[in-house]
């Protein structure tokens, strides 16, 4: 149905710790994957120009839930050949921290909030195009329905950086040996 609110997932690509961004592929262009529509299972993929010239205020949720925000969406690239790709800030929230991590150790994909516009079914109805629609928003989520949607890069702060204090000192532990151990580095003494 024209007009109505569709959700599609995909993954991400990029985290910069340092910046607190998420670059990432939200929906990637002539892919198909199965979706539910109208009670059925249909192919669906989503061409080049469906998301062209695409503005606005999109925001960053937990997935779905606009009760959950995350951060924005500060530049949107339609025309990447792989698919609309999006550039999100973080909020530097519990949340925010969570979700950094998450994308960053490749567990997080993207999901978008669309209107959908213009589609183009088949004779069939077996196979449906998005042609034309707007974005409403990116979810942060586990669960990608597109493939080819994936994470960029992840950046996090250079060495030698600012270092961050927690209320955590377990969880900051944890977190410095599983970052040595990801480097190579050996830790001579045990971390407390």
């Amino acid at each position: 149905m024209i007009g109505h609110i569709e959700y599609r997932k995909a993954s991400t690509l990029e985290v910069r710790h340092a910046q607190r961004t998420i670059e990432l592929i939200a929906v990637p262009y002539d892919e198909d994957t199965e979706v539910l529509r109208d009670g059925r299972v249909v192919t669906e993929s989503v061409t080049r120009e469906a998301f062209a010239g695409v503005h606005g205020d999109v925001t960053v949720n937990r997935a779905h839930d606009l009760e959950q925000p995350l951060g924005r969406v500060v530049a949107l690239h339609p025309k990447d050949p792989r698919g609309l790709r999006a550039e999100m800030r973080i909020s530097r929230t519990a949340a925010g921290n969570d979700m950094l991590e998450l994308a960053d150790d490749g567990l997080l994909s993207a999901s978008v909030g669309f209107q959908l516009i213009a589609e183009d079914w088949t004779p069939d109805k077996r196979r449906v195009t998005i042609t034309r629609a707007k974005l409403l928003h990116i979810a942060l989520t586990g669960d990608p329905a597109y493939k080819g949607a994936k994470v960029l890069a992840v950046r996090t702060a250079a060495p030698g950086g600012p270092v961050v204090r927690t209320a955590t000192p377990n969880l900051d532990r944890i977190r410095l040996e599983m970052l040595a151990e990801r480097a190579g580095i050996e830790l001579t003494s045990p971390v407390t």
